[in-house]
């Protein structure tokens, strides 16, 4: 496992989570994992606080969002040769003794992506969602807006595929890509807590759900008329 650790980086996205990351940070380096925390131009002290913990910082001089700031984790994952990249929030609705399960060696030979799944959590808002994506992309995953995943390398490198960078989010859009790529996805039942501070950016309201919900089919619409024509 000290093997797999040393392969390892945990990426942690964050926009505005000075309350939180750092016991997240605490938490990862208590394991012995090195962690990426990636200052999402944050206005807080986000950046100070994760560095006070012990995280390495990449500040973003730009605000890209939660799935720019991972793919710029991902890229500095791969530069520097780490053989698997581990997404976690900031907020920390992911307990960090999570993390082993995610990197069990068994399921790592075995599979491309592994994600950290929590059906239980769920909101009705975001049940809905959940409910539809699964319709519209025939798949059957049970928690595909989790942020707690692990990548090997070839999934990282697809993650920065120029197909990738239509995303706002790692969600049902980052799975359909995977898959269509061939990529082994392994849902695995995780423990998950409350949010400490603030809310959800997309489950808060009916506004933002249906937005979100008219994005993200439209990345399915586009799959299935992909595979329309490979059968013509």
């Amino acid at each position: 496992m000290n093997q797999i650790y040393n392969q390892s980086l945990v990426i942690v996205p964050a926009f505005n989570e000075e309350g939180s990351v750092g016991s997240v940070v605490s938490g990862v380096r208590e394991l012995g994992l090195n962690i990426l925390v990636v200052d999402d131009h944050s206005t807080d002290l986000t950046k100070e606080e994760a560095l006070d913990h012990g995280a390495l910082v990449l500040g973003l001089a730009s605000q890209l969002g939660s799935w720019g700031a991972i793919q710029t984790g991902l890229r500095y994952a791969l530069k520097n040769g780490y053989s698997y990249g581990v997404t976690m929030d900031a907020d920390g609705q992911h307990p960090p003794e999570s993390l082993p399960a995610l990197l069990c060696p068994d399921i790592l030979r075995s599979f491309d992506v592994i994600i950290g799944s929590c059906p239980e959590r769920v909101s009705p808002l975001r049940k809905i969602a959940w409910k539809w994506f699964r319709h519209i992309s025939s798949t059957k995953f049970q928690d595909p807006t989790s942020g707690l995943r692990a990548y090997n390398r070839p999934a990282m490198k697809l993650m920065l595929d120029k197909k990738a960078y239509m995303f706002d989010y790692q969600d049902m859009g980052v799975l359909l890509l995977l898959k269509k790529h061939g990529f082994r996805i392994k849902e695995i039942p995780v423990e998950m807590l409350p949010r400490k501070i603030g809310h959800s950016r997309v489950f808060n309201s009916w506004f933002n759900v249906c937005k979100y919900m008219a994005v993200t089919s439209s990345l399915s619409a586009c799959k299935f008329r992909q595979k329309c024509k490979r059968r013509v």
